[in-house]
């Protein structure tokens, strides 16, 4: 079984953590996860993993002040 999960590109660790504990205190469940480059501009780097629409999440990350790169869409096995 599969699932939709987002990947909220922050580039660094600690604008990474600062968005999980954002969206966290909001009830967002949220992880950080390390993401190496596929090649993209990007490079190396952090994200804020969540798994709902990242609507509300971008929306919150930024007046919380965190810096995103890009939003990714993956797919999450579920077993």
């Amino acid at each position: 079984m599969s699932a939709k999960k987002y990947l909220i590109v922050t580039g660094t660790v600690t604008y990474a953590i600062k968005g999980r504990d954002i969206l966290r205190k909001q009830g967002i469940k949220a992880n950080v996860e390390r993401i190496l480059s596929d090649g993209a501009n990007t490079g190396c780097g952090y994200s804020v993993a969540v798994y709902s629409s990242p609507n509300k999440a971008v929306e919150l990350l930024k007046l919380g002040g965190v810096k995103i790169l890009e939003v990714r869409e993956k797919l999450n096995n579920i077993s």
